[in-house]
């Protein structure tokens, strides 16, 4: 077998952000077909230390993001700078991968001017892809015909300098982040879009919603109530509930499951010690599998890029129900 001289998939990070390091860094770090091979952010002494720190080093440090996306060396562009720069981004480096976090944009309007670029493009859902989601969407269509869901995640973000959640011109609020995830299962579930019933928010600074419920219609007899609440000293609450014909299911840490979870379905519970493995893939390793699965199949990954621009269509209809508005 001929010896490969680079890994299959060279990865690229627009930014020095908090959350690459177990979104994309960790899981690339646990494979051999993919590399990360450069990184953008401001300060090339802050890339530099970054770099050393995740255990990076060979990785190519720039302060500017044009180039990273200009270069012929890199595949795959990870992009979890604020939703703001998102469709700029998503623009200098159109033709490549691109794994964009959620939300993929500000709103609907510039998810449709980054879904109509070129190249495979991924909004970082990662939860749905974690083995014990397949377990949870395997129980939901044991219980029948389903009438009614309630998926939840609240816990505290603070509002400290710089913090893009309390920054309404960064794309921040509690449904751009927390939210996203139970509207995401509800619409995953449900196969259809929702009509908004109603939506209520507790705003903090301007425009920012820091608590936020939601009651949905998906119609032929199914409902859903979501919530997302990042005020400070909240009790910190995630779970999604589905009812069901014949029973009701019921997960809890959807969106973190490898660090402890429980599925209580009418069969019984079910946890992550009864499949050890769920603690050793995290969502995130789960994550960058599909994503390379999927570009070795030539199919496009679950929450493409058209997946992505309905998602955010019903973000923007919930906020325009509270009197908010879009972002």
């Amino acid at each position: 077998m001929a010896v490969m001289s680079r890994p299959n998939y060279r990865i690229g990070l627009l930014g020095a952000s908090r959350i690459a390091p177990k979104a994309i860094i960790a899981p690339a770090l646990k494979r051999d077909d993919c590399q990360i091979v450069a990184i953008a952010c401001r300060d090339i002494g802050r890339g530099r230390a970054y770099a050393a720190e995740h255990g990076i080093t060979d990785a190519a440090i720039m302060d500017d993001y044009a180039v990273l996306c200009a270069r012929d060396d890199i595949d795959i562009i990870y992009n979890a700078l604020p939703p703001s720069k998102h469709l700029e981004l998503a623009r200098l480096a159109m033709g490549k991968v691109q794994l964009i976090e959620k939300p993929i944009a500000m709103n609907a309007a510039e998810a449709l001017q980054i879904a109509a670029l070129p190249g495979v493009i991924m909004e970082a859902f990662h939860h749905r892809y974690h083995p014990a989601f397949g377990h949870f969407l395997k129980a939901v269509e044991r219980i029948g015909p389903l009438t009614h869901m309630t998926g939840r995640f609240h816990v505290t973000i603070p509002n400290n300098p710089g913090e893009l959640r309390h920054n309404a011109d960064l794309g921040g609020g509690g449904l751009m982040d927390l939210g996203t995830y139970p509207l995401h299962i509800a619409r995953t579930l449900a196969g259809r879009e929702p009509r908004i019933i109603r939506a209520v928010a507790i705003e903090g600074e301007p425009r920012i919603d820091l608590f936020l419920e939601a009651e949905l219609d998906f119609g032929d007899g199914l409902t859903a109530t979501i919530s997302c609440d990042m005020r400070e000293g909240i009790e910190r609450v995630n779970y999604f509930e589905v009812v069901g014909a014949v029973g009701t299911v019921r997960f809890d840490n959807p969106v973190h499951p490898y660090r402890g979870c429980k599925l209580t379905t009418p069969d019984g519970i079910t946890t992550d010690a009864d499949h050890p493995r769920w603690r050793t893939v995290t969502t995130y390793d789960a994550q960058l599998a599909h994503l390379l699965a999927s570009l070795g199949m030539g199919m496009p990954p679950l929450t493409n890029a058209a997946e992505a621009v309905r998602q955010m269509q019903a973000i923007d209809a919930i906020y325009s129900a509270t009197g908010l508005g879009p972002r």
